[in-house]
């Protein structure tokens, strides 16, 4: 019986500076366990237990903001509030509400082995994992009491998978099995409407500026006190069968074939419902606007039930040739699909309620070589064109008054990526490795007649067919170098440089002003000291040497035109400490 404990924990002050109360948000606390049992009672028989748990706490989810719409702008100075002016390195904010994010995670693996009579082994995995999210946030983004939002999501799956695998003569190698998963997901949102929701709202409106209507003049009931609730559903049940032959046709020559059959099926519901507003009063404004206010920013009750039911057959086929023992050919043809779904956010008119599954065909060939055992070679080319590609997207408002729909998954028809990648390792001495890797990728719409327009374009639908994907950078390159130099008393003195650069790429689908993000190169450093058998490490480290400005993430903030970036760390300096026992 053998027992594997292993355990971390870390904690980061937050970076991001916040206007109202000169508080630093982004607070990170992680911490996790992972423990493994090793029952090995014969030669036959091996049972391995692990079990898991993480725990994440921090403030996640502080955007600086990027780009203002028009709306937005014309909002604030309704209400004379003054916005922070639209920095995407600034790494500052303005709001009167925290940002908060909780995930708990746990879970559980036990793998049994057994060697049959025939010489197969026969497999068993068994799993159970369960998530839960909480997380509370300042729904405006500003020193204003518009909204604040909470949301619970708890997931649960359990996972069966047989498999057996053999090798019945020199010429055949074969693994084939079956896999169960079923997922429950539970969804609970809520958003509370404050004081400052109906003039800001209302702020964009010609009409108020006509009637001579002022801030002061819109009752704050008409919207303060009210709150969204949205609760929602879904399980999901996945069955497959699979197998996957190696027949060495020759001592050089190698054919895979694979074929997985796959079933699923899922089933969901939403609702939203409102409540805590009061009875409309009896001035001008209310009589006039606030029913329809009321329609537009809360909507009213809502329920939908959908399911989907699909299968597919997904396979592949794989040549492989040694040129040398050291030099590997390889040559692959794949059919995969990514299974479709339910929309689990209110929809409008021009989306759908569920989406389809996306169907990739991929070809790559390439070569792996290690040489003179000093140099490690990869070179692959691909193509993948996919059916029906997955994209979350804002949709059409549903009329001039209401605002876009967002959070829809949508089908967005054709794609096709296709690029090179190369990667290598030198090993210049027994001291000194140097790493060089660079990708280039072509990720276009084939077909996307009907794509969501910029923000600020006067029309909601383009046809994107041709332009790049998204988050999808054409260059990206990695270098690095790692040096080593033993020290009497057996230890080891080591350092290393790391480089990346990737080109530059726009973040959102809409490809809005300020959604783009600029190439950028960062640069690590590290040096450390450990024992020969790497049983303890300490180790210095600088990251982002030369504070180059990036952002990580871009969002749409409310579906207009306002876009949030999630800023890239500055340069940070710090120690690591690692032991094993």
């Amino acid at each position: 019986l053998q027992a594997r404990l292993t355990g971390y924990q870390a904690d980061r002050d937050g970076l991001i500076g916040n206007q109202f109360d000169d508080e630093k948000l982004g607070d990170e606390n992680h911490e996790g366990l992972r423990g493994q049992l090793l029952w090995t009672p014969n030669d036959v028989f091996s049972a391995r237990l692990i079990g898991e748990y993480a725990w994440l706490d921090e403030q996640a989810n502080v955007f600086a903001a990027s780009h203002y719409s028009r709306q937005t702008r014309d909002r604030a100075a309704y209400l004379g509030y003054s916005l922070l002016p639209a920095d995407r390195n600034g790494r500052r904010v303005q709001q009167n509400l925290p940002n908060r994010m909780q995930v708990r995670q746990t879970g559980a693996t036990l793998e049994l082995n057994r060697e049959l009579e025939s010489g197969a082994t026969l497999t068993s995995i068994t799993a159970y994992r369960d998530w839960r999210y909480d997380t509370e946030v300042d729904g405006d983004g500003e020193a204003l009491s518009i909204a604040a939002a909470q949301a619970e999501l708890d997931h649960h799956q359990f996972s069966q998978e047989l498999r057996l695998a053999d090798s019945p003569s020199e010429h055949i190698d074969y693994v084939v099995g079956l896999y169960y998963l079923r997922q429950h997901l539970n969804r609970a949102i809520g958003t509370h409407f404050g004081d400052d929701a109906a003039a800001w709202f209302l702020g964009d409106r010609p009409e108020l500026a006509a009637f001579g209507v002022t801030p002061d003049m819109i009752p704050a009931s008409l919207l303060a006190g009210g709150q969204q609730h949205y609760d929602g559903e879904q399980n999901s049940d996945s069955r497959a069968i699979f197998g996957q032959f190696t027949w060495h046709l020759t001592p050089k020559l190698d054919v895979t074939p694979g074929l997985r059959y796959t079933t699923e099926r899922k089933r969901g519901w939403i609702s939203r419902s409102v409540s805590g507003l009061a009875p409309l009063g009896t001035d001008l404004v209310s009589q006039l606007g606030g029913r329809l206010l009321r329609d537009v920013a809360l909507g009213g009750d809502y329920y939908r039930r959908d399911s989907i039911a699909e299968h597919n057959l997904s396979g592949q086929l794989a040549l492989g040739y040694h040129f040398r023992d050291d030099v590997l050919g390889y040559a692959s043809w794949s059919r995969g699909h990514k299974a479709g779904g339910i929309n689990l956010d209110v929809v409008g008119p021009n989306v759908s309620p569920t989406f389809d599954a996306e169907r990739a065909t991929s070809i790559e060939a390439g070569i792996k070589s290690r040489l003179w055992d000093r140099v490690t070679f990869d070179l692959a080319v691909y193509q993948t064109d996919v059916d029906d590609y997955q994209a979350l997207t804002n949709s059409a408002p549903a009329d001039e008054f209401s605002p876009p729909n967002r959070d829809n998954l949508i089908n967005v028809g054709k794609i096709r990526l296709r690029g090179i990648e190369m990667d290598t390792l030198l090993r210049a001495s027994e001291r000194l490795d140097l790493r060089l890797g660079i990708a280039w990728s072509d990720a276009r719409y084939r077909t996307f007649p009907n794509a969501p327009c910029a923000p600020d374009s006067p029309q909601w639908s383009c046809d994107r067919s041709g332009q790049r994907l998204f988050n999808a950078p054409e260059w990206g390159v990695t270098a690095g170098m790692d040096y080593r130099d033993p020290l009497p008393g057996g230890l080891e003195a080591f350092s290393g440089v790391d480089y990346s650069f990737r080109s530059g790429y726009y973040g959102a689908l809409e490809t809005g002003p300020g959604s783009y993000q600029p190439a950028y190169g960062l640069s690590n450093l590290r040096l450390g000291l450990r024992d020969s058998g790497k049983r303890w490490e300490v180790m210095g480290w600088v990251n982002n040497v030369f504070d180059k400005q990036y952002v990580t993430a871009v969002y749409a903030q409310l579906g207009a035109g306002d876009y949030g970036v999630l800023t890239g760390d500055p340069r940070t300096a710090g120690v690591t400490l690692k032991a094993s026992y």
